[in-house]
């Protein structure tokens, strides 16, 4: 689903006009960063709980030379599925 269909779709479900649906959607991702800067996980109902994680530094291998390398220190997201959003999503047939 790209960006203008999920407007469209919530739109349309929650009977708000484009225009204040892709605001919101485009605020969206500056208020997860924000609160993850803060330290705080960010939970979005019923679909995912996300949260800035450290990932220490590691060795790697270029899988082209094969060379050895360092990977340095870094913050990831990580994003979990909250569990009833996980048991729909098993439900699916495709």
């Amino acid at each position: 689903m790209k960006k203008s269909e999920l407007v469209d779709a919530l739109a349309e479900a929650s009977g708000q006009s484009k225009s204040a649906v892709e605001s919101v959607l485009d605020a969206l991702a500056g208020a997860v960063l924000a609160g993850l800067k803060a330290g705080d996980a960010v939970t979005l109902p019923g679909v995912a709980k996300i949260d800035a994680k450290a990932r220490a530094e590691r060795a790697v291998r270029n899988p082209a030379t094969g060379a050895s390398m360092i990977s340095p220190a870094t913050t990831v997201a990580s994003i979990k599925p909250v569990k009833p959003f996980k048991e729909a999503v098993a439900k699916l047939r495709r």
